[in-house]
């Protein structure tokens, strides 16, 4: 994914409620947080399983499984749970109520 791509409505984000999407096979979880949203892989790197259907409080995200969390701004692991690899990250931009996408920090 070089471009970005348009993956959301703004409004669709709530506030600390994660949000499934998926953009050519891959699953994207979409995160307000602070008025801002970031976007990490779905799927956790322990399990397969959704991230975003975990425990989503401050700027972490909880996988619902084995309780390995992630840090939503970067996709890094960050305490916890089996899990020792981190989930992409990627770039977010709003434009004209939309939310676009961009692998890669």
């Amino acid at each position: 994914m070089s471009d970005w791509v348009r993956i959301a409505d703004a409004s669709e984000i709530a506030d600390d409620e994660p949000f499934a999407s998926e953009w050519n096979g891959e699953a994207i979880a979409l995160y307000r947080h602070e008025g801002e949203i970031f976007a990490i892989g779905d799927i956790c790197t322990h399990e397969h399983v959704r991230l975003s259907d975990g425990w989503f409080e401050g700027d972490r995200i909880e996988c619902p499984l084995h309780q390995s969390c992630f840090e939503i701004r970067t996709g890094k692991v960050i305490e916890g749970g089996p899990a020792s690899e981190d989930v992409a990250s990627y770039q977010v931009k709003v434009e004209d109520g939309a939310v676009f996408v961009k692998r890669g920090i």
